[in-house]
């Protein structure tokens, strides 16, 4: 008869100090998500300080003079994440039908003349006591949360039938869109349309109807932008920026100049050229083009990086959502993230000569208030989205 041997067993027995700890472990899309954000905040700071002195200097004569209001609109912007980060998410969805009446109220306010400003020929902001505000930027965060409880509503009808679901959210659509034409903010509409449409994707829409309302949104962009005299003349800028590198051409060949300035590594901080009264707003919608300048193809290859981190962080806090049953947070989350990327697309493709010019901000780095307050509120929702998310789960376990 054989006896059966047992073989000693051999256990090791880690280092104390190597033991990685749990936080070490996995990196939570909440760490992602405000790592990403701080890295990105403290660029924009940096760069509107550096993109504005010139024209601070020569307009205020103080060279700081954006860089401390833009310091500003970033702690305001922080006050507004922690607070939207320790609102419950259902004081969100309970409200969300008076924040869109109350958006649409500023965008009608921003259209009546005398109220609304116009600047370069276009009336997109309301000011009273010093206080300037975008409505556009409210505006699009209001459609994303009607339609994030909306889809939640209309759940079955979105994914089956076309012209009871799909068709009746136009409608709200359609009347923002159409505020925001009114101003004019072409681009701002298709920075709504493009969020929509992906939220619209992800709440499953069938495939053929969501082609079929692409194809139609897409034929309508083409109308608007055909529609105007000067998005025609940008339109042919973007076609061949060199023709008339002094007129029309102007903006989009300079920001060209400073990205070949830029070249691997940059020109160095605060050395660009081109901020120098030779590329408009370059504190604004040019600020990547500075920033290229600045840092070179490294230095916006690891902008970009940021970027796809801040998003990644996001999906992940609306897959976590969705999968303990909260269907409208994670759209929420889906929505809010497709407006900052859209946004930031937008804004580089811009810059880069990749689409014609439009007066867009890049999230989180360029200069404005509206912007920055109302990014930093998102991101503040997104936190709270990720905290009822883990105690759902915790619950569950």
């Amino acid at each position: 008869m054989k006896v059966a041997v047992k073989k000693p067993s051999i256990t090791f027995s880690i280092p104390r100090h190597w033991v990685v700890p749990d936080w070490q472990q996995e990196i939570t899309p909440r760490r992602m998500l405000m790592l990403a954000a701080g890295i990105l905040a403290c660029i924009g700071v940096i760069m509107v300080a550096s993109a504005s002195m010139g024209i601070a200097s020569a307009d205020f004569n103080n060279p700081f003079y954006f860089f401390v209001r833009h310091l500003v609109y970033v702690l305001l912007g922080v006050t507004a994440a922690t607070v939207a980060a320790n609102i419950p998410m259902s004081f969100w969805q309970r409200w969300s039908w008076h924040i869109l009446l109350a958006a649409f109220m500023l965008l009608i306010l921003v259209l009546i003349p005398g109220v609304g400003r116009r600047i370069n020929g276009s009336a997109r902001w309301l000011g009273a006591a010093g206080i300037t505000i975008q409505p556009s930027e409210i505006g699009k965060f209001a459609v994303v949360l009607f339609m994030s409880g909306y889809l939640v509503r209309r759940q079955q009808e979105v994914r089956t039938t076309y012209v009871a679901g799909i068709v009746r959210a136009m409608i709200i659509i359609g009347l923002a869109i159409a505020l925001f034409m009114g101003e004019p903010d072409f681009g701002a509409s298709l920075v709504l349309m493009s969020s929509i449409l992906g939220m619209l994707f992800l709440a499953g829409a069938p495939l053929r109807q969501f082609g079929l309302l692409l194809a139609g949104v897409i034929g309508g962009g083409i109308a608007l932008a055909l529609s105007a005299d000067y998005r025609v003349k940008r339109l042919m800028s973007f076609w061949e920026p060199w023709d008339d590198a002094y007129g029309s051409d102007y903006q989009l060949s300079q920001s060209l100049i400073a990205f070949g300035r830029g070249d691997w590594f940059g020109v160095g901080l605060g050395h660009s050229v081109q901020k120098l009264f030779y590329l408009p707003e370059a504190h604004t919608d040019f600020v990547f083009a500075i920033y290229a300048e600045e840092f070179g193809l490294v230095g916006v290859l690891l902008l970009m990086l940021t970027f796809y981190t801040l998003v990644q962080a996001a999906i992940r806090i609306g897959r976590n959502a969705a999968a303990v049953g909260k269907l409208q947070e994670a759209y929420m989350a889906y929505g809010m993230i497709f407006l900052i990327l859209m946004q930031a697309i937008i804004n580089i493709s811009v810059c880069t000569g990749l689409f014609p010019t439009k007066g867009l901000t890049l999230p989180f780095i360029s200069y404005g208030g509206s912007s920055l307050v109302v990014v930093f509120t998102m991101l503040g929702i997104l936190l709270s989205i990720d905290s009822e998310t883990t105690a759902a789960r915790q619950q569950g376990a």
